[in-house]
């Protein structure tokens, strides 16, 4: 790994850990064994960090949705993978770094608005038509509608995700805004199928917890 992308990963790593603003410059550089002056020859300052770090943590898990994605055998299948990548996504970050990154960091929190807003809308209108032709969801549904207001919905669970007082668990938010879109949208066929999944992961879930 080269220096760039050694400190970018150390970087990430703090920042979602312990928020963005708590992260200095200085932590940076004593956490890589590097002196500060080396630190700011890849970058000229804590923004332009901030923003480097952003656009590759993004890339690099659309990369990642996009090759789960790839695996799935029908539209509910995607939907189920998707969900789980988010959950483990947005599990381990702090409020903190998001709230930073908004109050902070606006022009950076800005890229992350995008950039998410516009995959996700790809991802979505991608697996409506697919669904739709499979016949788990409904004919008369508008992709491109449906679309973009789930992208829309994908904002707001970033603003919910900065709020440390948010009252709902990450999970909670993330499975039944999932389970609310399917419902809307998936013919009879969709929603039995949709049922086997849930009730096939709860199952895994308690096997789970009996193992430990």
């Amino acid at each position: 790994m080269d220096n760039a992308k050694n400190i970018l990963h150390q970087a990430e790593k703090l920042f979602l850990n312990l928020g963005i603003r708590s992260v200095s410059m200085d932590d940076i550089s004593r956490g890589l064994g590097i002196s500060k002056k080396t630190l700011y020859q890849y970058f000229e300052n804590k923004d332009a960090l901030v923003k480097m770090v952003i656009e590759s943590h993004v890339d690099r898990e659309q990369e990642e949705i996009n090759e789960i994605l790839a695996q799935a055998t029908d539209a509910l299948e995607e939907l189920f993978k998707l969900s789980i990548k988010v959950i483990h996504n947005i599990k381990d970050v702090s409020p903190s770094t998001l709230h930073d990154l908004q109050k902070y960091y606006r022009s950076s929190f800005n890229i992350l608005m995008k950039k998410q807003s516009d995959f996700v809308f790809q991802c979505f209108y991608k697996n409506i038509k697919r669904g739709i032709e499979e016949g788990l969801f409904r004919e008369d549904v508008n992709a491109e509608i449906v679309a973009q207001l789930y992208a829309n919905t994908s904002l707001y669970v970033v603003e919910a995700l900065s709020d440390p007082n948010f009252k709902y668990s990450k999970i909670q938010l993330i499975e039944e805004l999932y389970d609310y879109h399917v419902r809307g949208i998936a013919t009879s066929k969709g929603i039995r199928k949709w049922e086997k999944i849930k009730k096939i992961k709860a199952i895994e879930q308690q096997e789970s917890v009996s193992i430990l």
